[in-house]
């Protein structure tokens, strides 16, 4: 059996139904981005369907006032509750010997302790590490942001946590990219487990003009290694941005399949 489904039994992507919901948001920001995404891969990969995160979960992240100002648009506050809630349930699935991925939305990385932007109203992986965190299941993490935009909301909850490493990768060339990936991945010693925000508008032929499909297996290969070798194994991923939908899929889909590869020493 070839491609990605070779790893089916390493793999859990995870979704509902509830993330096709079409709130208020920029129109870039579309149903149409996760639907692309598990029309290539549902039928290839186990599919698991996350509950809603709670509000206690939110508050470690943002304030009341976030908090508020969410609950006044009810079908946005369901689907960023449910998008959180998708983050923990890919965390936990790896922490249960899984890869866990979340495709998911909104995403969440513009998302900091008292506003938002960007297409964001919670900070998923935030809220999937320090529940990880609460529940003493790690005590160290590592958060590589991939996306074309700089993850400010997840620096600025993370800012004062020794514990917790963020690393936005910026660079604008595809060999730069790579490099300050492996660069900043390897100036880590060590972490409980590592999260992968990873947003695919880096990509040659979205916003970017940066990155190749193989550029994102890459990518894959140098976080699955590093969670080999230096987070005992345990890796996961959600969804940030990303908005040329031909190929969203496709790119997932190299990412996964090189972190598969990175995991398991597989040229």
């Amino acid at each position: 059996m070839g491609g990605i489904s070779r790893y089916k039994k390493q793999l859990r992507l995870i979704y509902h139904p509830a993330y096709l919901t079409p709130y208020s948001t920029a129109d870039c920001e579309s149903p149409e981005r996760v639907r692309a995404i598990m029309s290539r891969l549902s039928s290839k990969l186990n599919v698991v369907q996350p509950e809603p995160c709670i509000e206690e979960d939110i508050l470690r992240c943002h304030t009341h006032s976030l908090l508020s100002q969410e609950q006044g648009s009810p079908d946005r506050y369901e689907a960023a509750r449910l998008a959180a809630g998708g983050a923990i349930r890919a965390a936990r699935e790896t922490l249960e010997g899984f890869v866990g991925f979340g495709v998911l939305r909104p995403p969440g990385h513009h998302a900091s302790p008292d506003h938002n932007w960007g297409f964001c109203f919670f900070n998923n992986m935030g809220i999937a590490i320090k529940k990880l965190l609460h529940d003493k299941l790690i005590e160290s993490a590592v958060i590589l942001d991939i996306d074309l935009h700089y993850g400010d909301g997840t620096e600025a909850i993370f800012r004062a946590y020794r514990n917790v490493r963020v690393l936005n990768i910026q660079s604008s060339q595809p060999g730069d990219f790579l490099r300050e990936t492996r660069s900043a991945l390897g100036a880590v010693a060590s972490a409980d487990i590592i999260g992968i925000s990873a947003g695919f508008d880096q990509y040659e032929h979205d916003w970017g003009g940066n990155l190749s499909t193989e550029d994102y297996r890459t990518i894959g290969h140098i976080a699955g290694a590093f969670a080999r070798e230096r987070a005992g194994g345990k890796i996961f991923g959600i969804l940030e941005g990303g908005y040329y939908l031909p190929d969203l899929g496709k790119n997932l889909e190299a990412l996964l399949g090189g972190i598969c590869e990175g995991k398991s020493g597989v040229a």
